[in-house]
């Protein structure tokens, strides 16, 4: 088929405009959460989409998050899992705002507001999907169930996180899915679906030493330790390696460039020393290729004219599929200077397992996207740098797709910045694409 008209459905519009409204953020390990707007959300979808309550059995995990689940009469194929978060970052500074943060205002073709894009448009092609198909007397011949988070966007120990809940409530009733569907890739150009992502972990240097005026600094202070650890973290990244998956990524996105770039990413086995060359001065790429550091935060003393006898500094570490913190520790422990020690803190550094190539469900999904977004849409397997609810589920999913099914198009703002904002007439195609992957599922 051509690709999708972009037409917007003034109640796609008008129902992502009301879940814009209920301001649904979240905070680290639920500490200072305000639930009342998570109750007043949770009642508006009970409201909004009757039949999605009435044919699935609901469950709250944690402190808000929710597990629907649609038991089929007579099961013939594995469980499917859709995810969504209902919760968002804040605001930001608001007098940068064009319009109130929380408004859902309808303006330029676009709909405003925190979460807009993350989560609550996929969250939205979800529920209308799931609806409509139950409006249109659809009963599926396999299970499957929608998992909405509710602490997605912050740090939170696996005993709060509600995805690390979720994920142990279903292992620990034996359940386990054909695939399953989260955030991350969409619909530019080309479809970029990540069947893998990398782990999230944040690091500690400290270092502890007698503290005094600063008038009388010595050889040098805690801090100044801290800085040489920076600086050999920076100067000593981890090795780069191929993977499979990244392989596929590079070969795909090769058709989008021109000249010698292109000539590199449609064989980057054969043009390795060249990849590596272009990864140094192309951030996304040398993501691709290693396991990074990023030096986030620091911290000494309050004042100026004091030393510090204790001070730290933050590194979030983000895992390549494959690599562990045994292997980054030791990596460490081989560049760091003696008298500055390391912590791990935040993250527990598991690596969701890659999707494979060629599995059966990997393959619906490309027919599906076609099916939808146009024949001619390239599809581009990759590995996502982020971090998403999906990683805990690897437990009980071997096919990962995380893929929102939205069409990007001109218009959009960014997540999680100022005027995070989404075109109306995209909404239409990601509905039409869960609705179609899960008609297709079932035959």
């Amino acid at each position: 088929m051509d690709k999708p008209i972009l037409q917007a459905n003034s109640i796609y519009t008008k129902h992502l405009q009301e879940m814009v409204r209920f301001s649904t953020i979240s905070t680290e390990n639920d500490s200072a959460t305000d639930w009342a707007p998570f109750e007043a959300f949770q009642s508006w979808m009970e409201q909004t989409y009757p039949l999605l309550h009435q044919n699935m059995e609901r469950h709250i995990i944690g402190n808000g998050s929710l597990l629907f689940h649609w038991k089929a009469p007579h099961g013939r194929k594995s469980p499917v899992l859709l995810m969504a978060h209902q919760d968002v970052v804040p605001a930001g500074e608001e007098t940068k705002w064009i319009y109130p943060p929380f408004s859902g205002q309808l303006a330029e073709g676009c709909i405003w507001g925190r979460g807009s894009i993350d989560c609550k448009a996929m969250l939205l092609f979800l529920l209308e999907a799931v609806e409509e198909l139950f409006r249109e007397g659809v009963r599926p011949c396999f299970d499957f169930y929608i998992a909405l988070g509710h602490n997605e966007e912050v740090h939170a120990s696996d005993d709060i996180k509600g995805s690390a809940l979720t994920a142990r409530y279903l292992r620990g009733r034996g359940i386990s899915f054909g695939c399953l569907f989260d955030e991350g890739g969409k619909v530019d150009g080309s479809a970029k679906v990540s069947l893998g992502e990398k782990a999230m972990a944040d690091i500690v240097l400290y270092a502890d030493g007698q503290g005094g005026h600063a008038s009388r600094p010595g050889k040098g202070t805690v801090l100044g330790r801290i800085g040489k650890a920076i600086a050999a973290i920076e100067a000593n990244p981890m090795p780069y390696h191929l993977l499979p998956l990244v392989a596929a990524q590079l070969k795909a996105d090769a058709v989008h460039r021109s000249g010698e770039k292109r000539k590199i990413l449609s064989d980057p086995e054969t043009y390795w020393t060249e990849l590596c060359s272009m990864a140094q001065e192309d951030n996304q790429l040398d993501a691709l290729l290693h396991t990074t550091f990023a030096v986030t935060m620091a911290k000494g003393s309050d004042r100026s004219n004091v030393i510090p006898s204790h001070a730290e500094a933050t590194v979030n570490v983000r895992l390549l599929p494959g690599d562990t913190m045994e292997q980054v520790l030791h990596h460490l422990k081989n560049i760091l200077p003696e008298n500055v020690k390391v912590r791990v803190r935040n993250g527990d550094a598991f690596v969701a397992p890659v999707t494979p190539l060629d599995s059966a469900e990997y393959r619906l999904l490309k027919d599906v996207i076609r099916d939808v977004y146009g024949n001619d849409t390239v599809i581009v397997p990759s590995l996502l740098t982020g971090a998403t609810d999906s990683r805990h589920y690897g437990c009980v999913c071997q096919n990962i797709f995380r893929f929102s099914g939205r069409y990007h198009t001109a218009g959009f703002g960014d997540a999680h910045r100022e005027n995070e904002r989404i075109p109306e007439n995209v909404l239409p195609a990601g509905v039409a694409f869960f609705k179609t992957f899960l008609k297709r599922y079932q035959d």
